[in-house]
């Protein structure tokens, strides 16, 4: 498994402007519910839990409809992070 300084450096490396401190709160709100580890492909429901995961470090009520209701360049971002770790050979895994 990966620590959540990990995940931050990978998202610093990846070019990811944002402070230290805030990638700290998305890679706290991402290994949180998921370990993160080896690379594997997601269904679209561990996508789903992932990208809320990051999306509620900005709106800590969020729903999965409140998710699926976001126009797609709102959660680009989110997405883009997790496209980060995956080209470092890293993703959530499963819940635990």
């Amino acid at each position: 498994m990966v620590g959540t300084d990990d995940v931050v450096h990978v998202w610093h490396r990846a070019g990811n402007p944002m402070p230290e401190q805030r990638l700290g709160l998305y890679a706290k709100a991402l290994t949180a519910d998921h370990p993160v580890g080896a690379y594997h492909a997601l269904d679209d429901d561990q996508e789903d839990r992932a990208i809320l995961a990051l999306y509620r470090v900005d709106r800590p009520r969020a729903t999965f409809a409140d998710l699926h209701q976001a126009p797609p360049l709102a959660l680009s971002s989110y997405y883009q992070m997790l496209h980060d770790l995956a080209r470092e050979g890293l993703g959530p895994l499963e819940l635990r």
